[in-house]
């Protein structure tokens, strides 16, 4: 099972990719954060709007900006400084939430790039 054509073009006209298919019925789809993460989500296929969009309202600033420090007290090179952790995981939220209204309401999202385009 595949997603929807709309649907991914939705999500390249808000900056994700799909990643890959599950043997399971999911799909990971990905994009940079602000600071450079590669962030990625599975959620199913089947009813991709609101997977993602209940990913978007479950997503926890704290806890994946808690993950990131832990991962560099235990050697992990390259992570943030704990501002811009927190900067980016604000970005990421503001991401999936944008990602979840365009695949939600597509109407709206597309009238409102519409409506950009013509600024």
């Amino acid at each position: 099972m595949e997603l929807q054509e709309r649907q991914v073009e939705t999500l390249n006209d808000n900056g994700w990719n799909v990643s890959s298919y599950t043997d399971d019925g999911r799909v990971e789809i990905q994009k940079y954060s602000p600071a450079g993460e590669d962030f990625s989500i599975c959620v199913d296929v089947q009813n991709f709007p609101e997977a993602v969009s209940e990913y978007a309202a479950s997503f926890d600033v704290d806890e994946h900006v808690e993950m990131w420090i832990m991962a560099r007290r235990e050697g992990v090179s390259g992570v943030p400084s704990t501002r811009e952790l927190v900067k980016d995981a604000e970005e990421i939220d503001k991401m999936l939430r944008e990602l979840a209204s365009a695949l939600v309401y597509p109407e709206l999202s597309s009238r409102a790039a519409n409506l950009a385009g013509q600024g």
